[in-house]
């Protein structure tokens, strides 16, 4: 009975050793061992795990580990030499601040939020950020960061419409970790550089999504932020600012998802075509005030370019890419990434128009003949541009975006020019915030908008407010 006791014993005990090693297999890459140094970091760090497994990060040398400990779901990010350089406890919609809801509700309407993770401290359990998967309504997962106030930090994944990579376009959830300075692409480096010397680094993170690696990244510099997506060749996918700095006739982009297209959009597009198909596109606003929009569309195997203001008193086209007349069986649209552009592509709009940022970027095949298109904005301009397979620029197109608004003046602010309301805000979500600056915008005369700095002990915020006092905008400066 004894022998029968032992064996059953170290039968158990080696099905036990099977399973555990089943668990420490990367879910992403099973056929990866996990180092015994990260494995010994999460049991270290939190002796009472149960339910550990891994996934792969990035291979042979970040992974991350979710894992029930007492009560709460968790995760870490762990690396090859063993240490644990994020840890979150997974939790619901429940436990984020309102402002952040708020956030996710009016820029991503139709948006479901997916998870929660708050990111606590080394050593405690102080929440000292978020984490928020959501997932949009074309069903595609982004995720967005929030410090511990809940103001925006950044979109650290690829909002922008149109494929993610992977099955479907869509790629899966996104894979996301923070780096340092210092692990920046060279490329991002130096466009950073040069485009803001002596910037102050805010966050940096790598999202990998349907095979695809980008770069979100933020820094700030007089009191004004600026926010990139990156690709890993360093072209820009998508920008933003706020602050004090930044000039008042300039046009903000934004990504347009197409539950956000206006109806009289829509019915333009069921009057101009018998099918269209909605490809990318982009708002453009002024100090948070939308001012219009420009989109892409595909139908009959061109794609047209539809430009429009806020409400739909102009509204126009044209076709930017595909053939004149009817289109041949072989002549076929395809959507890529602007890193599989040609070299002679990227050169030509890096050396002609510097700063610019992607909208969309598609490769051609007719016959046996390859071209080359992309829609790129630059300032107040959405340009359309092709290129044969040798390099020479076939067609350009220059919509100019802006509309007149009347003439704009700004005025600096004072603490006590600070309306009620927005002093209710600041109470509300930054406690003990202190005045720095601000700016208040004029429209012919009429109060248009407000940019105020605020400190929060060493933090610095940057929020925009409309002429009435509401909340339009923050970020951590």
């Amino acid at each position: 009975m004894k022998k029968l006791y032992i064996y059953v014993l170290l039968i158990g005990c080696i099905m036990s050793a099977c399973d555990s090693v089943k668990d420490l297999q990367p879910v992403f890459n099973p056929g990866e061992a996990v180092p015994k140094t990260a494995v010994n970091a999460i049991k270290q760090e939190f002796p009472e795990a149960t339910q550990i497994k891994f996934s792969t990060l990035e291979r042979d040398k970040l992974w991350e580990s979710n894992f029930q400990y007492k009560v709460d779901r968790m995760s870490a990010i762990v690396n090859n030499i063993g240490k644990i350089t994020e840890t979150y406890k997974i939790t619901n919609g429940i436990q984020l601040p309102e402002n952040a809801k708020t956030y996710i509700s009016t820029n991503f309407p139709g948006a479901v939020i997916k998870n929660v993770c708050q990111q606590l401290a080394p050593n405690n359990s102080t929440v000292i950020g978020y984490k928020v998967i959501i997932t949009l309504a074309e069903g595609k997962d982004i995720a967005v960061i929030f410090d511990a106030t809940g103001t925006l930090i950044m979109i650290a994944s690829n909002d922008r419409p149109g494929p993610g990579g992977g099955p479907g376009g869509m790629g899966g959830p996104p894979k996301i970790y923070f780096i340092e300075q210092k692990d920046l692409p060279e490329a991002i480096k130096a466009y950073l550089s040069e485009k803001h010397k002596d910037y102050t680094f805010v966050k940096a993170a790598v999202s990998i999504q349907g095979g695809n690696k980008l770069y979100s990244v933020v820094v700030t510099k007089d009191l004004s932020t600026f926010e990139y997506l990156f690709d890993e060749k360093g072209n820009v996918l998508r920008s933003g600012t706020l602050g004090l700095t930044v000039p008042f006739n300039r046009l903000e982009y934004k990504p347009l998802l197409l539950n956000g297209l206006p109806q009289f959009i829509k019915d333009f597009l069921n009057h101009s075509f018998s099918e269209w198909t909605y490809e990318n596109g982009i708002t453009f606003s002024q100090n948070g005030q939308l001012e219009g929009y420009f989109i892409l569309v595909t139908s009959g195997k061109k794609q047209f370019s539809i430009q429009s203001d806020t409400q739909g008193t102009y509204i126009g086209g044209r076709q930017v890419c595909g053939p004149i007349g009817a289109s041949s069986g072989k002549y076929e649209i395809k959507t890529i990434q602007p890193k599989d552009l040609p070299e002679f592509v990227t050169n030509f709009l890096a050396n002609r128009y510097r700063e610019f940022t992607y909208i969309q970027t598609s490769l051609i095949t007719d016959k046996d003949r390859k071209i080359y298109w992309v829609a790129i904005v630059k300032e107040n301009f959405a340009i359309s541009l092709s290129f044969d397979d040798k390099g020479n620029v076939l067609n350009a197109f220059e919509n100019l975006l802006k509309f007149d608004n009347g003439k704009m003046i700004k005025k600096y602010m004072k603490d006590t020019d600070i309306p009620d309301q927005i002093k209710g805000y600041f109470n509300t979500f930054y406690t003990g915030w202190g005045f720095q600056a601000g700016i208040m915008h004029y429209v012919d005369n009429q109060l248009f908008s407000y940019i105020i700095v605020i400190k929060v002990g060493s933090e610095f915020y940057i929020l925009s407010f409309d002429a009435n006092g509401n909340f339009v905008a923050a970020r951590k400066g």
